[in-house]
Parts: structure tokens; C-alpha cells; sequence
């Protein structure tokens, strides 16, 4: 299958992950401020710490294999030609042990899934304080949420063989309907029993409410997907749900041929298992960093400020989830494909393609270049905004903390967020196992400057809040800084002498195209400082940013107008 084709069906997948991202958050977010008014900090932050919990068992049991089930190849060198010519995401014209190969690594996740969870469950169980042990259902809860971990562990055989064909539209309908239909779960869970007098009462039938929302969502989004799998791929016959040991096809198995597999038959291919375990390394001291501030405020703060920043993760980084994860998410999946089409071995030399290259310059470009504009929106209009409408949103349980001030800190934090994201979707595409390797010995020394900051900021500074928020906008700098390197690296090692100079970081950011709008943006900024001040205080003056913010965008729209039309008319064909 072709580059381009590869990158428009990513184009599309893009608009059904944001539609799905959209729809989903926006319901969420409308129960959440719905429940928000019945619950107190101190339950909101114990919800927290249970999806910390939730999230922590599923990213060391998943997200390692989803990276590496992706750069399984079909392309062999001798029929490289041939291959490109076809729908490579067709499953007619996939063989049967790439198929075979992606479901026996999916097992791997409930092999670490299983015991991990409970290990970890048992463990935080018996630190949990004994105010929360005593709550009414919270032994039944837990036990709801163990289970549901493990369904959403199920579903991911059929997950990445959804995922490898780039079936965009499947995932996101189910996960859309799935996670709908466990939101609504955890609402009328709690909205029916909330007339209940006893505040402890309530308090435990909200945590039973959340634990049951999860159960939903993993139980339905199994179904669906089994559903599915009967329907799409059952008829086939190419593959088996069980583990099934793999033997080559022929001389030029896909599989065998790119991973140089010494083994006859196996379970797991030699190459990938060896590829997963530097992954998996490095995905430990990734989600240690990224995760660290929640273990930072688990240790450090108060149950109340856990439920602040909580708030402030939901809230604050809800146009991050709608809009930039599925782009992160596009680009690293388009990316991992045309670059594994185009090399015979990931562990050996890899002879890349010009045209695979400079493609894949220019789309990174372009999405960094939209990254900037935004950012430069959210850092103008977010911390003026941001705490004048979130104190509607918000019941009066939550008028006495900081959340309204702490917000407008964490404006300033998201495009920091948005762009390290992008640049190390673009590392995990192309990086070789010794490249990943050396980046997890990088996150090793981020997280101590990570902890490092946090002691400062938090306990020697009192910034209490705000002191994580900067020492993860510090991690966040180093990261981008890393990663910039790496790219700027990878294009001068690959790419032809003549076009090294026209492929730098300074191209790659394009700091020049929009350092007039950046001008301009200055400008706007004192425009809305002048009328409005340092704060939005009513209607009038909110109305007023949201003009000015239209102003500027259409202005950002008329700067790129040429790389719009030619995306236009790409469409139109």
C-alpha cells in the first residue's frame, strides 16, 4: 500500500478519532459537572486514586505490546514491489502468521495483566485509610474494578488486529458506545441513590457508581468487539483466538523474513519479543515520569488536593484528550507503518526511502506548525478564561479551595504537554531498540529532576499545587529538548546529502512562516489585556475574548491558506 493512501486513511482516522474524542469527552464532561455538586473533595480524590490505580495495571499490560504488534511487516524485499501495490490493510492480503502473531503477543498483556493487577490491588488496599475501607460497598467496588480490568485486558486480541489494519471507524464507534453507555452507568448508579440522607452512604455508592461505569465500558466494548470479530474476521478463518504455535508459510514468510527468525516454528517471534522487552523498559520509566506528578501528590498532598488536581487534570486537558491525543495517536500509527514498509529489519540497517522520509517530515512539520498556533490561543485566552468559567461549573463544595487560581497555572502547562507528545509519537515510530534503551536511561534521570523539583517547589517553596505543575513543565522541556535532537539526528543520518539542509529543526518548527502571526498575536494579547484585565469577570468581557480568539484564528487560517487549499483539493480527489 502506498504512502499516500496509508496517509489518507491516518487523515480520516484522525477526524474519527476527534468526532469519537469529542462526543465521548463532552458527555462525560457534562455528567461529571452533573455528580460534581454531590461530591465532596475528599471522594473525588479517592475516585482519582482509583483510576490511577485502573490506569497504571492497563498501560504495563497493554501499551508496550500496541507499539510493537505495529511494526509487524508484510513486505519481504523480494516482493517489496508488489506489496506496495496492494491494500496491505485488507485482511485477505495479510498472511496468516502475521495475523497468528499479533494474537499470540496479545496474550502477553493478560500475562502481565492478571497477576500485576492483583499485586497491585492487594497491596494500595491495605494502605488505603481505614475511613474509605469502612464506606458502605467499598471491598464490592474494588473488586468490580479488578474485574473490569481484566475484560478490557480481553479486548485487546481484537483491539490490535483492528488497530494493525488501521480500522479507525470500528474502534472509535465502540469505544464511543462503550464509554457512553459506562458513563451513564456511573451516573444513575449515583443520581438514584443520592437522596439517601447519610453522607457516608452517598460517599460509598459513588465509588461503587465509578467501579461499575468501568465494568460497563470493558464488558460492552468486549462484546462489541467479539461481535465484530464474528461478522469480519471469524469468516476468513486465517487465524485462532487461542495461543497457537506459529510455523512459516514459506521461505519468504513476512514475519520470519523481516525479524530474521532463526526459529522454525514459535509462539512469540525471537526479534519482536526482544523489541517488546526494551519497549517495556522504557515504557516503566516513561509512565513513572508521566505518571509521577499523582504519585508525587499521593505522597505529598492531602486527599483534598488530590481531588483539586484532579479537577484540573479533567477540566484543564480536555481540549488536549479531544483534539491533540488523536493526532498524537494518527501520527504514530501512520508513521510505524511507512517506515516499516520500507526496511527489511528492525534491528538492522534500515535504508528508508526518500520518499517515505521527506513525507514524513513534511506531515510532522505540519502538525507542529498547528501545534503552535494553538498554543499560542490557549496561552493568550486559557489563563484569562479558564477560572471564570469553571466556577459555574463547579458546586459549592469546591468554593474554598484553589482550583480557580491553580487553572490558570495549568493553562500554561498544556501546549508543553501537546507538543512532547507528538515528538516522542514520532521517537516510538522510528526508534531502534538501542535508541529506546538510551532514552530510558533518560527518563531515569528526568524522574530524579522530576522528584528533585517537587521537594523544592512543594515542601521548601510551599507552592503546594503549582510547585508540580512547574516541575512537570520542567520535564516536559527536557523531554521536547530530547526528542528534537533525536529527530533532527535521525534525518541527517537517513536522509540524502543534498536534502539534509532543508530537513533541520529550524524547518521542522518553521519558526519564520508564523513569526508574523506570533507578532500579531502580541498585539491581541494587549488588545484583551487593555479591555479585560489580568481576569475575565462577566459575560461581556468573555464574549469579547471569544471574538478576538476568532479574529486570531481566522488570521492563522489565512497565513497557511495555501497548505489548506492543497489539503482541500487532496480530499475532492
Amino acid at each position: 500500500m502506498s504512502d499516500d493512501k496509508l496517509l489518507s486513511k491516518s487523515t480520516k482516522g484522525v477526524s474519527f478519532l476527534i468526532l469519537q474524542q469529542f462526543f465521548t469527552k463532552i458527555l462525560t464532561f457534562v455528567m461529571n459537572n452533573l455528580l460534581i455538586r454531590y461530591l465532596s473533595p475528599k471522594v473525588f480524590g479517592i475516585m482519582a486514586f482509583l483510576t490511577f490505580l485502573h490506569d497504571t495495571c492497563l498501560f504495563f499490560s497493554r501499551e508496550a505490546i500496541r507499539i510493537c504488534i505495529l511494526r509487524i511487516s508484510n513486505v519481504s524485499e523480494k516482493d517489496e514491489t508488489e506489496e506496495k501495490r496492494k491494500d496491505m490493510l485488507n485482511i485477505e492480503n495479510i498472511s496468516k502468521n502475521n495475523l497468528q502473531s499479533i494474537i499470540n503477543f496479545s496474550y502477553v498483556s493478560l500475562i502481565i495483566g492478571v497477576p500485576l493487577s492483583s499485586i497491585l490491588f492487594v497491596w494500595q488496599y491495605n494502605k488505603i485509610n481505614l475511613y474509605f475501607k469502612s464506606l458502605p460497598h467499598f471491598q464490592l467496588s474494588i473488586f468490580i474494578l479488578w474485574i473490569s480490568i481484566i475484560m478490557e485486558l480481553g479486548a485487546e486480541f481484537f483491539y490490535n488486529l483492528n488497530q494493525y489494519l488501521l480500522n479507525y471507524n470500528t474502534r472509535s464507534k465502540f469505544e464511543g458506545i462503550s464509554l457512553t453507555l459506562g458513563n451513564l452507568v456511573n451516573f444513575l448508579t449515583i443520581y438514584y441513590t443520592i437522596n439517601a440522607k447519610a453522607t457516608i452512604s452517598e460517599e460509598g455508592i459513588a465509588i461503587l457508581g465509578f467501579s461499575l461505569g468501568k465494568l460497563a465500558f470493558s464488558s460492552i466494548l468486549l462484546g462489541l468487539y467479539y461481535v465484530d470479530y464474528k461478522r469480519n474476521f471469524q469468516p476468513y478463518n486465517k487465524f485462532s483466538l487461542w495461543l497457537t504455535i506459529i510455523k512459516p508459510e514459506h521461505e519468504d514468510d513476512g514475519v520470519n523474513n523481516i525479524y530474521n527468525s532463526k526459529k522454525k516454528t514459535y509462539y512469540f517471534n525471537e526479534e519482536i519479543l526482544t523489541h517488546f522487552k526494551k519497549v517495556y523498559f522504557q515504557m516503566c520509566f516513561k509512565h513513572l515520569l508521566t505518571e509521577g506528578d499523582k504519585l508525587i501528590i499521593n505522597s505529598l498532598c492531602s486527599i483534598e488536593e488530590q481531588g483539586i488536581y484532579s479537577l484540573l487534570a479533567n477540566y484543564g486537558s480536555l481540549i488536549t484528550r479531544i483534539l491533540f491525543q488523536p493526532i498524537e495517536e494518527t501520527t504514530r500509527l501512520f508513521l510505524t507503518k511507512i517506515f516499516s514498509s520500507t526496511t527489511s529489519s528492525f534491528t538492522s540497517q534500515k535504508n528508508f526511502s526518500k520518499q517515505t522520509l521527506t513525507l514524513s517530515f513534511q506531515v510532522i512539520s505540519n502538525i507542529i506548525k498547528g501545534y503552535l498556533y494553538l498554543s499560542i490561543l490557549i496561552l493568550i485566552y486559557g489563563p484569562i478564561n479558564s477560572s471564570y468559567l469553571l466556577k459555574f461549573l463547579i458546586g459549592s463544595k469546591w468554593s474554598s479551595t484553589t482550583v480557580l487560581e491553580t487553572i490558570r497555572t495549568y493553562c500554561c502547562y498544556l501546549p508543553l504537554l501537546s507538543m512532547n507528545g507528538i515528538l516522542e509519537a514520532f521517537f516510538q515510530s522510528v526508534a531502534s531498540g538501542d535508541e529506546i534503551v538510551k532514552q530510558s536511561y533518560m527518563m531515569m534521570a528526568l524522574s530524579a529532576v522530576f522528584m528533585t523539583n517537587c521537594y523544592i517547589f512543594i515542601k521548601i517553596y510551599n507552592l503546594s499545587l503549582e510547585g508540580l505543575i512547574l516541575s512537570n513543565g520542567i520535564s516536559m522541556v527536557l523531554r521536547i529538548t530530547y526528542c528534537t535532537v533525536f529527530i533532527s539526528h535521525f534525518y541527517r543520518k537517513n536522509l540524502p546529502t543534498e536534502l539534509v539542509s532543508s530537513h533541520t529543526v529550524k524547518q521542522l518548527f518553521n519558526l519564520r512562516h508564523i513569526r508574523n502571526i506570533g507578532i500579531v498575536s502580541m498585539f491581541f494579547w494587549l488588545l484583551v489585556y487593555t479591555c479585560v484585565g489580568k481576569f475575565t469577570h462577566n459575560f461581556k468581557q468573555l464574549l469579547l475574548n471569544v471574538l478576538t480568539a476568532l479574529a486570531l484564528l481566522l488570521l492563522m487560517c489565512y497565513n497557511e491558506r495555501r497548505l489548506l487549499m492543497s489539503f482541500l483539493k487532496k480530499e475532492k480527489k
